[in-house]
């Protein structure tokens, strides 16, 4: 369970139907998988929240001293105000890097909608359908149909995700549909996430956006031609997503800089973790993509043409 979640939370994109075939031969079935990737992929979301807006340590919590240094705090650090500060430190670039998307095996398609059951109970059955119904028709002409199938043996998280995704995507989130799409797919290129990667760059072409600007979004290029106000939130959903613990004040008074309000500097933080956690709950249950509806460029860029 541990190795499974360690391999979801750094190379989500490796995951693989024999990740899921060891844990059922240690005892856990379909419905504890799923809890078990919602579980990490949660934490993926809730440590990026942390950081992106530098969430402080608690100043009246006696943390036990070999704990918090393991995180590279220190006793006398953790009483003060100083933590979030102390994420200023000399940061590694994420800047036009590169993402190797290409150098990855093809994921092997298999049958059915993913590698985990997908059968609700008699006794949730009408409930997932409603929730399944309603993400269907949040998300358009080329809906994340198969994702939301993978939640079948836990329709209560799928009903939670539907109602969070309502507030800071999928049209809700006050950015403008565009500037959700381009957050979407730095995170998906990041993590070399397939399944949402193909459906972020078709979203992204559905708000107008050209061929070449979805081209060099998913493959970190400078050359997106994009302004520089929606730059400046790829390089924060970048950073936030490939190296989280980088994150310093700067970066939040840098999309200040570019016009955005605290409340969208929030929603951008908690869009992007979101999506972290989407990522990972597609690529850790082997979600499909269905099979049309796509523009090519939007299959080609993350190798599923």
């Amino acid at each position: 369970m541990l190795d499974f979640s360690e391999k979801l939370t750094l190379t989500p994109s490796a995951m693989a139907e024999k990740d899921i075939v060891g844990l059922r031969a240690h005892g856990f079935n379909d419905r504890d998988i799923l809890s078990i990737i919602l579980a990490a992929a949660y934490r993926n979301y809730i440590v990026r929240v942390a950081d992106a807006l530098g969430v402080e340590l608690n100043t009246t919590v006696e943390y036990a001293p070999e704990l918090i240094r393991a995180f590279g705090v220190d006793d006398r650090e953790a009483r003060t105000t100083l933590y979030a500060d102390r994420l200023t430190r000399t940061a590694p670039s994420t800047e036009a890097v590169g993402r190797p998307h290409f150098q990855l095996a093809p994921r092997l398609v298999t049958a059915g909608t993913c590698w985990i059951d997908t059968t609700p109970a008699a006794e949730s059955r009408e409930r997932f359908r409603q929730a399944v119904d309603e993400l269907v028709e949040l998300s358009g002409p080329t809906s994340v149909r198969n994702l939301a199938q993978a939640f079948a043996v836990r329709p209560d998280t799928l009903a939670v995700t539907v109602e969070y995704q309502r507030l800071v995507g999928l049209g809700g989130s006050g950015l403008g549909r565009r500037l959700e799409a381009i957050i979407g797919l730095t995170v998906a290129a990041a993590l070399m996430s397939r399944y949402m990667g193909v459906h972020h760059a078709q979203w992204l072409l559905e708000t107008g956006a050209t061929t070449k600007e979805v081209e060099a979004l998913a493959r970190n290029s400078r050359e997106s031609g994009i302004d520089p106000r929606e730059s400046e939130v790829i390089r924060f959903c970048e950073r936030l997503t490939r190296a989280p613990a980088t994150m310093a004040r700067s970066d939040v008074e840098a999309l200040r800089a570019a016009g955005f309000e605290d409340r969208d500097i929030v929603t951008i933080a908690a869009s992007t973790s979101l999506e972290n956690l989407i990522c990972r709950v597609a690529d850790g249950v082997g979600v499909q993509l269905e099979p049309e509806g796509f523009a090519p460029v939007a299959l080609e860029v993350f190798g599923s043409g």
